[in-house]
């Protein structure tokens, strides 16, 4: 057993152990941490030093942690998610080794857009952090639980918010129009008399400042029928599949959706604006490097959607 004097011990040794155990391979390693592979290389030998213990060893696969690293690996990222949080920014947000959860506001449709996507992205670059999803709140309560940190972030459609509040767009998404496939509509434009005539799904979302089909709509003189309205987006093509009634949902989901529930997909008769999805959060986290982070996988995550 070596005895370790921890006031001497460099804490970038521990950061590169954690992102080591994750990547199992010092290339990787060294491109996550910004690092050359002999700087990296060179720490583990410190390690190794200081620990009198190989920690990782040359397998087939790539670097195999020894038994004394897998004891280590649990304390070191609680100790390094610890003084990350103490330091609230001042240290640099490592994602291999930070210990975090987030917590997203957001409609279903983003859970089906962007989650997917942004969990993979998290699973391989910070398998440490944990993204837990809540409803969107009453639009009078935004303002209380970003400053608060209850919510850590809200993506939504744009919204009109008090002081103290960022926001920052994220994508824009366009709309296609479904109706079930035994209406026998051919491919292309969905007809318009059709379209104002057969009552539609439409979405109850109390944060948009007004719903911009029917915004669109109205600048024409025109106006359509609401069948039904539903709290998810996930309720609207089952309805419209049984009841032949015409829903909207942006065109990334449409199509899934389409296949699976035997609807057509067409543009829409009028070229609607394309919705906009806004990342929302309180000024008081803007030099959080976790937030900042998450902000920006949101958006990359965001920007690859077909």
């Amino acid at each position: 057993m070596h005895n370790i004097n921890t006031r001497t011990l460099d804490l970038n040794l521990l950061v590169v152990f954690a992102t080591l155990w994750e990547t199992q391979n010092v290339t990787r390693a060294s491109e996550r941490l910004s690092l050359s592979q002999s700087a990296v290389s060179h720490a583990l030998r410190r390690l190794r030093e200081r620990l009198g213990d190989e920690l990782f060893v040359i397998g087939r696969g790539g670097l195999v942690p020894t038994a004394r690293a897998a004891e280590l690996i649990g304390p070191v990222r609680d100790a390094l998610s610890r003084l990350d949080d103490v330091l609230q920014g001042s240290a640099p947000f490592v994602p291999a080794a930070v210990q975090r959860k987030f917590r997203i506001a957001s409609g279903d449709f983003v859970e089906f857009l962007i989650l997917p996507r942004l969990i993979q992205h998290i699973a391989r670059e910070a398998p440490g952090v944990m993204i837990e999803v809540v409803p969107l709140p009453p639009n009078s309560t935004v303002a209380a639980l970003l400053e608060s940190g209850e919510i850590d972030l809200i993506i939504s459609s744009p919204m009109t918010l008090g002081a103290g509040l960022r926001h920052e767009p994220i994508t824009t998404v366009s709309l296609l129009t479904l109706i079930w496939q035994r209406e026998g509509l051919p491919p292309g434009r969905f007809p318009l008399d059709l379209y104002l005539e057969r009552p539609q799904v439409m979405i109850e979302m109390h944060q948009r400042d007004g719903n911009i089909i029917d915004q669109t709509l109205q600048a024409q003189g025109l106006a359509r029928r609401i069948g039904v309205l539903v709290q998810n987006f996930m309720a609207m093509p089952v309805i419209a599949s049984q009841t032949g009634y015409i829903c909207n949902l942006p065109g990334p989901i449409a199509e899934a959706f389409a296949a699976t529930f035997g609807l057509s997909c067409h543009e829409p008769p009028v070229d609607f604006p394309a919705p906009e999805l806004v990342a929302y959060w309180h000024s008081r986290f803007d030099a959080d490097p976790g937030l900042q982070w998450l902000r920006e996988q949101v958006k990359s995550c965001a920007v690859q959607l077909p």
